[in-house]
């Protein structure tokens, strides 16, 4: 739970400063800006999530819970979570073969004579036919392309398109991240030709970008022949990086969350044992979730039912400030089966709404009685 939770707000922090991107950035000419915010977006996607939000003082609550009931069978509920998960794995897992192996061979063709200019993890290539001013703007272009390490930020977003593939922002930006690589190329070979815009035109027919290579004639002309004579200045872009204040607290904002689909039974009837508690840890959907995902997670011990063993076994545990399930531990137990039962249910836990105490977030001691009942 706590994964999916993860690559929930993962995603949801790249959409939000990725959106922030197509409204302010995406037609500017600051090439570099462009390239920074696209790189940073990915980067905050991977450590917001993982970075605490309002973690508590150092008081500790203790709350025994009410008894959950795990029915005398030997199989649990079905569930299709673990099978959307294993077949997202398994998707990643085939992209990330098939990127190895596009890998392999892009870093072989590079190496080899080429029709076309090409460039990849600091390896050139141009084409035997191209001299004078072309075979000069050819070079600059892939020079450019290899110095600032272009090869490295498109591998960094296969892998992540790879793992994320369910959200098709990360392709897209991939896509818009490989067209600002051109134009920063661009602005850098047109200085050495006197009519680059034809030479563009010339080199991009018949060519395919469906390699690593970073190609000098990609399937954007349209797009680079427009920023190539758009003589707009960087200042004005500037003003625009603003967005980023607006995007990054809405970024917060969503990993911030706590998973709490509806708010059933609390434990509200505890607060007169802890004075000065303003609000008790909550199970995500209140006493009735924990109930039905407790009867859903269970699998009675075979030998148990087999010899017909009941019990409780008093589960203890710590809920976090931050809401995580922590320090599992059996407090009474039954049997061993039963109790390791227990504790891996325990653990498997989705986040709680963490206890406050004088308005902060704090950590909360909690045992679960478990009774296992044929």
């Amino acid at each position: 739970m706590e994964a999916l939770t993860y690559y929930m707000k993962a995603n949801l922090v790249f959409l939000a400063l990725h959106g922030a991107y197509l409204i302010a950035l995406r037609h500017e000419t600051w090439f570099h800006a462009r390239r920074t915010w696209l790189l940073a977006s990915a980067a905050l996607a991977l450590i917001l999530p993982l970075v605490p939000i309002g973690t508590g003082g150092e008081e500790v609550l203790t709350i025994t819970l009410p008894a959950v009931t795990a029915s005398g069978t030997s199989t649990a509920m079905f569930s299709w979570w673990p099978l959307i998960v294993a077949v997202h794995v398994g998707v990643s897992v085939v992209r990330l073969f098939r990127l190895a192996q596009e890998f392999r061979t892009t870093l072989r063709t590079v190496r080899q004579a080429s029709a076309q200019a090409g460039s990849f993890l600091g390896h050139v290539q141009l084409p035997a036919h191209a001299t004078g001013d072309d075979r000069a703007a050819l070079l600059a272009h892939e020079l450019v392309h290899a110095r600032q390490g272009h090869s490295v930020d498109v591998l960094l977003f296969r892998v992540l398109s790879a793992l994320f593939w369910s959200n098709p922002a990360w392709s897209f930006a991939l896509r818009e991240l490989r067209l600002v690589h051109e134009h920063l190329a661009d602005a850098a070979a047109r200085r050495t030709h006197p009519d680059y815009g034809s030479l563009l035109v010339a080199q991009a027919f018949g060519t395919s970008t469906a390699t690593l290579l970073n190609s000098f004639g990609s399937s954007n002309l349209k797009q680079r022949l427009n920023m190539l004579y758009n003589e707009r200045s960087p200042r004005l872009t500037r003003r625009r990086l603003l967005i980023a204040l607006p995007a990054m607290a809405i970024a917060l904002v969503m990993v911030s969350w706590q998973a709490s689909p509806y708010h059933g039974k609390d434990l509200s009837h505890l607060a007169s044992v802890f004075p000065g508690v303003d609000q008790q840890p909550e199970y995500p959907g209140g006493m009735e979730a924990l109930a039905r995902y407790m009867s859903g997670a269970v699998r009675y011990p075979e030998a148990a039912v087999k010899e017909k063993v009941e019990g409780i076994v008093y589960v203890s545990f710590t809920v976090k400030s931050t809401g995580k399930v922590d320090a599992v531990s059996v407090k009474r137990g039954v049997r061993q089966d039963l109790d390791d039962e227990a504790i891996r249910v325990v653990r498997g836990m989705p986040d709680w709404k963490p206890g406050t105490a004088k308005g902060k977030p704090v950590d909360a001691q909690m045992t679960l009685p478990v009774a296992f009942r044929l």
